[in-house]
């Protein structure tokens, strides 16, 4: 094996901070206090189209990105809604860094599944060490060979791919049993794969969201697990991390690692036009803008569906923590129904910042105002896949009907 992980010592305190109410406002106010800088830098994230380096250092700096990673390699396993709650601070200041934050810190957990082995080559030279992906399986092919698999590919959509120094990506491979394909997922480190600078869009532009390329690459089986693996508990990862957080399930739960940074950015769109209102003389004839009934009652709108959103997160993550702990599982019925509150805050999220951006007049259109970027980057954030409401809500139709969910990893 390579350079071993330096594990906590037995004697040192497991931190609790889902129940430290003092250490969980501590981490909100350190992202609190990055939204002013964040904001400054928002127009430079979307020039570089990319999040910049010294953000990456100030999510370092903070611990951002380690707050699901397990606490054994020096992660600190924190309750899921803290990791909400960050990523939301964030996307206030800028909706890409937290968008990427939301990403890499999320791939923290899903390391958590691969071998033990595989886990020493990421985190063992630090755990600081960041991790890119790309889990469109179609985009890749893998064929068996001694010792491992030969990957080859072109993947779209890295969020943050440029700081890492591993990523993940996933590719249709033979099955075991030699009767048809199985999906899986494979780790591979900078060496192994060319990033293309590709991503040019009109929204979350700072994400730098860019294309890999890997050719003819070796993988070794210590460095692959399959999507029946990751979905239904039985990673070997699991070995090492025993907490409830890595039992949850991915298929569920990817909307919601996402939701966090829409939410946050419709909500800072409409704190900013609430302050912008209160603040400005703007004036329709003889009446102020803030006077309007139909302003009063846009904002009332947006928020009702802003904090429609945060309830309806709050309780889909504490459903399935709840479960995890009591059952070691989660209800596939409560998954499929997590994916439909997923898609449906992303619906809530657009719909709060089309209010206010419809309401913010020629001034809203101008570069040099945030509300503009917060309007785009929701919209970018709410049309990825997990977060669509024309898949999600069939889905979970089928199985209030009785039928078939038909989503691979959810057993409805």
């Amino acid at each position: 094996m390579d350079a071993a992980i330096q594990l906590a010592p037995a004697h040192a305190p497991v931190p609790r901070f889902a129940n430290d109410p003092e250490a969980r406002q501590a981490l909100i106010e350190a992202a609190r206090a990055m939204i002013p800088v964040l904001r400054q830098r928002a127009p430079l994230a979307e020039k570089l189209r990319r999040m910049p380096d010294e953000t990456v250092a100030d999510f370092h700096h903070a611990g951002f990105f380690r707050v699901l990673q397990p606490f054994r390699v020096g992660g600190y396993e924190f309750d899921p809604s803290i990791y909400i709650d960050i990523c939301a601070e964030i996307a206030r200041g800028c909706p890409s860094s937290s968008w990427v934050l939301a990403n890499l810190a999320a791939h923290h957990l899903f390391m958590a599944l691969w071998a033990e082995r595989a886990q020493e080559e990421v985190w063992g030279p630090s755990p600081d060490t960041l991790i890119g992906s790309s889990y469109i399986f179609t985009a890749g092919r893998a064929e068996r060979v001694e010792g491992g698999w030969r990957l080859n590919g072109k993947w779209p959509f890295s969020s943050g791919i440029d700081p890492c120094q591993w990523t993940v990506v996933g590719a249709s491979t033979p099955s075991d049993e030699g009767d048809g394909r199985e999906n899986r997922y494979f780790l591979l480190p900078r060496a192994d794969y060319e990033v293309l600078d590709t991503w040019h869009v009109v929204g979350l532009r700072g994400t730098g969201s860019k294309d890999l390329l890997i050719r003819d690459a070796f993988v070794p089986d210590h460095r692959v697990i399959s999507f029946t693996q990751a979905t239904n508990a039985t990673a070997p990862g699991l070995r090492v991390n025993t907490g409830a957080l890595y039992r949850l399930p991915m298929q569920a739960t990817g909307g919601f690692t996402l939701i966090a940074t829409i939410y946050g950015a419709a909500r800072g769109a409409v704190e900013d036009q609430v302050s912008g209102l209160r603040a400005r003389v703007a004036r329709v004839g003889s009446r102020s803008l803030a006077d309007l009934t139909s302003v009063q009652t846009r904002i009332a709108e947006a928020e009702a569906a802003l904090d429609t959103v945060e309830m309806i997160a709050r309780d889909s993550w504490a459903r399935a923590m709840r479960q995890l702990r009591e059952s070691g599982s989660v209800d596939p019925r409560d998954a499929l129904r997590m994916k439909r509150d997923a898609a449906w805050c992303a619906r809530l999220c657009v719909q709060a910042v089309d209010l206010v951006f419809a309401g913010a007049g020629g001034g809203g259109l101008y570069e040099t105002e945030a509300l503009q970027r917060h309007w785009r980057d929701v919209h970018a954030g709410a049309a990825q896949f997990g977060l669509q409401w024309d898949v999600w809500a069939p889905a979970y139709g089928r199985m209030r009907l009785g039928l078939p969910g038909g989503v691979p990893g959810i057993p409805i």
